[in-house]
């Protein structure tokens, strides 16, 4: 599953060397990013801040994401996930940045079950005809829902 998340862009790795220090970096962090552990907050978007990020830094690593703001639909559900460690005068920064939530699985595999019980019971139950106009209707709302659980679950 990881390899195939890659293959299609929704796992990115990515390796930054910085010339700031440690200890300057931890600092910088914490002044552009609001302490948060990353947990769902229903009243996330009427909460007053001027940071764009929320998140928690330790002292060898550091996760972050993207803070919900009211009215906005362009909403990144990205995290960002990472280590970092000192080497001479540079900070090495790694970082894993995954677009892609566990949840949706359970979304998509309900929609297949849906879609799959409706072709065969529409192939399979008694009837003098099978009612083949159905498959147009099934295929078009396909197309229409897939895209709405797909948002809705991340």
């Amino acid at each position: 599953m990881e390899d195939f998340l890659r293959k299609i862009n929704l796992v990115q790795d990515i390796s930054i060397q910085l010339p700031i220090s440690k200890i300057d970096f931890i600092q910088k962090f914490r002044t552009n990013v609001d302490e948060s552990d990353l947990s769902f907050v229903p009243f996330e978007v009427f909460e007053s801040s001027k940071n764009e990020y929320k998140g928690n830094i330790l002292n060898n690593s550091f996760e972050f994401k993207k803070r919900r703001k009211f009215f906005n639909n362009n909403y990144s559900f990205a995290k960002v996930t990472g280590t970092f460690k000192e080497d001479h005068n540079l900070l090495i920064v790694n970082a894993e940045i995954n677009g892609f939530k566990k949840r949706m699985l359970l979304f998509l595999g309900i929609m297949i079950l849906f879609y799959l019980i409706s072709i065969f019971s529409s192939i399979f139950l008694p009837g003098e005809n099978p009612p083949f106009i159905f498959f147009p209707f099934l295929f078009f709302s396909l197309s229409f829902f897939f895209p709405f659980f797909y948002s809705i679950c991340l």
